[in-house]
């Protein structure tokens, strides 16, 4: 289940028209993963529904919890910093994002200026089993023309790219390459062995 954020009275750290998925909906009251990057609650009338599927979650009552932390200790794992609660918040967000939207709608965000790199990155990791070569041709041309990419981001969309052989992808390599503002020897590595494929 995705929200839309449609207002934001109480001044929080939800930002207008931003997607946001639902991690524990209680009555009308929802978890998500706000602006700060921490699981808060927030009013579901601050809202609306963007996607509605709620297959991979349980249900009781009129409650929902993501199948991935559901469970008695989870938020009380989560709030004490706990790695694995952390990390299952993460993997439901990239999950949430694959089961609702698809690649168009995921190259949107990617593509967004709303969003941060953390949250770009939760994006690339939901498009990798459903990128269309459209998609691919779409990012590459989009990163073509980006400056200063933060390194773990630009990580993450060589990973991505780098399984495609096509020409957009080839230029944005062959710029790279060329270029000296890439200090980071993981990126390095995948564009270097992208033209020795």
């Amino acid at each position: 289940m995705i929200v839309k954020v449609i207002s934001n009275k109480a001044n929080r750290d939800i930002t207008i028209n931003k997607l946001y998925p639902v991690i524990i909906k209680k009555d009308d009251e929802i978890r998500i993963v706000d602006d700060f990057g921490g699981l808060s609650i927030y009013e579901l009338k601050d809202f609306q529904v963007y996607k509605e599927n709620i297959s991979s979650y349980s249900k009781i009552n009129n409650n929902i919890v993501y199948k991935l932390v559901d469970y008695p200790t989870f938020l009380e794992n989560y709030y004490n910093d706990d790695k694995k609660a952390m990390d299952e918040v993460r993997h439901s967000l990239i999950n949430i994002f694959e089961e609702d939207l698809d690649s168009e709608e995921l190259v949107e965000l990617i593509t967004s200026e709303d969003y941060s790199n953390d949250e770009k990155m939760v994006f690339v990791e939901a498009i990798e089993n459903k990128i269309t070569d459209r998609s691919v041709k779409i990012l590459a041309k989009y990163f073509q023309n980006k400056q200063d990419i933060e390194t773990e981001f630009l990580l993450s969309i060589c990973k991505l790219l780098s399984k495609y052989q096509n020409q957009e992808v080839y230029d944005l390599f062959l710029k790279y390459i060329s270029d000296d503002t890439i200090n980071n020897d993981s990126v390095q590595n995948i564009v270097v062995e992208y033209f020795n494929n």
